[in-house]
């Protein structure tokens, strides 16, 4: 039975058998028998056929923006015979591996190579790869380990909207339970990412809408909050219990699609 027909048998009788029953002393089988898939069991006798000048290589930091990180895995054949490798598997799709599929003559060097992708992997980096040869198809003679960390670039990413230069949490912002009795006010976070001082106004504001910032100008890459008030008392009358307006925001270098934020408003029943 091949590797992947059995996994699907493994999920079929976890879909018939509660796992309390499939393990044996705690252990729960199913996931003692899915990590050996995706994790595999060495080959005993595999460090005495291939010997790694090291198996496990920290990459240190590197951001997201970067590009794929070769890192090289020498070797030697130690086993007194003619091996040859048959494939490399790894445990994420970040990770790709290269090797030279001729047969490798007693003694002979050679090497693994490993190309990390830090692309949309911010975070911890623990990735796997698997050597497999002619002598076993079920068990590697080798795992070799790439560890780090993936930085973001991007030191604003928690304000995902975008403005040119201006960062915002978001674009929308929502009054519940309006009356004419109240006059809330909304904040929206935002940054300035350039290099020269900002100060915003709004324009296509209904009357009883108001805009202003804290602080009034916004220096470069500090942080502000954008201020949307409504004034309950000049609501318009109207048989809608919720209705939506936007509006503009001005002196900002960006696409007017870019610079338009929602207002949606909901009258107390």
């Amino acid at each position: 039975m091949n590797r992947k027909r059995r996994y699907y048998w493994l999920c079929w009788l976890m879909a018939f058998f509660p796992v309390p029953y499939l393990g044996a002393q705690g252990t729960d089988y199913h996931s003692v028998a899915v990590d050996s898939l995706v994790n595999p069991p060495l080959l005993k006798e595999g460090g005495r056929i291939f010997i790694f000048d090291f198996l496990h290589m920290h990459i240190g930091s590197m951001y997201d923006t970067d590009a794929p990180l070769t890192c090289t895995f020498p070797f030697r054949n130690v086993s007194g015979r003619n091996v040859r490798i048959t494939k490399i598997t790894t445990s994420c799709g970040c990770t790709a591996a290269a090797f030279s599929p001729e047969a490798l003559a007693p003694g002979m060097e050679s090497a693994v190579t490993l190309a990390y992708n830090p692309k949309n992997r911010i975070g911890t980096v623990e990735t796997y790869a698997f050597v497999y040869t002619e002598l076993s198809d079920r068990h590697p003679v080798a795992r070799l380990v790439l560890t780090g960390e993936v930085v973001c670039s991007d030191e604003w990413s928690y304000l995902p909207s975008v403005m040119g230069v201006l960062r915002m949490k978001r674009k929308q912002v929502t009054f519940s339970e309006m009356t004419s009795g109240i006059r809330p006010a909304e904040r929206i976070l935002c940054a300035n990412t350039g290099k020269k001082p900002l100060k915003l106004s709004a324009l296509m504001l209904p009357p009883y809408a108001a805009f202003h910032t804290e602080p009034a100008v916004i220096q470069p890459g500090k942080e502000a909050d954008m201020v949307i008030t409504v004034d309950g008392g000049k609501l318009p009358d109207t048989p809608d219990d919720r209705w939506q307006f936007n509006f503009m925001i001005e002196g900002i270098d960006a696409p007017i699609t870019d610079r338009m934020v929602k207002v949606t408003v909901k009258r107390l029943q």
